[in-house]
């Protein structure tokens, strides 16, 4: 046997491991790669509502959550077709600061709801004037809800298409 023919079985080793180590890397980053792309679905969860004060300038609605286990406030945005500010057990929501999307966390624990919003906790949601005609929706977004910094006056925005409406009322 020559020389020659001894190198070439290191070399087809060599080469054959490189290509092992490849085909796991990549099926291993394939993996990986796909479970953090995995999106946390919408909770389940059931809601009571009743209204406060009827068709007078201080109209509520409150709102509790009866059913399911806690939901991330930092994800829960509250989306109306007029303007609408939320309050909770010590705060009344506030028609100066009423937005057509509001973050539950905004405000100095203005909703009472802690981290997360448990069965048994109500938070209250109030316009300017007369809530009649209004559709409420309370939206959960699988990222936290941002906010702008117009100090409550604009907005917060629902952010990606994974949203999802887990509650829906049109107050009469």
């Amino acid at each position: 046997m020559s020389e020659d023919d001894r190198a070439v079985t290191p070399v087809i080793a060599t080469i054959l491991m490189v290509a092992v180590v490849v085909v796991l890397a990549t099926t291993i980053s394939v993996y990986f790669y796909d479970l953090s792309n995995t999106i946390e679905p919408a909770p389940n969860a059931a809601f009571e509502q009743q209204l406060l004060d009827k068709s007078g300038p201080n109209e509520r609605l409150e709102v509790t959550l009866t059913h399911g286990g806690g939901i991330r406030a930092n994800r829960v945005l509250i989306v109306a077709t007029e303007p609408v500010d939320i309050g909770g057990p010590d705060t009344d929501p506030n028609g100066g600061y009423a937005t057509v999307g509001e973050k539950l966390t905004e405000g100095n624990d203005q909703s009472g709801v802690g981290e997360y919003w448990t069965a048994g906790e109500t938070i209250k949601i109030g316009g300017v004037g007369d809530l009649s005609g209004i559709t409420i929706r309370i939206v959960w977004n699988p990222t936290e809800v941002k906010k702008d910094g117009a100090g409550g006056r604009e907005p917060s925005e629902v952010i990606g298409e994974n949203a999802a409406v887990i509650w829906e009322h049109t107050v009469e």
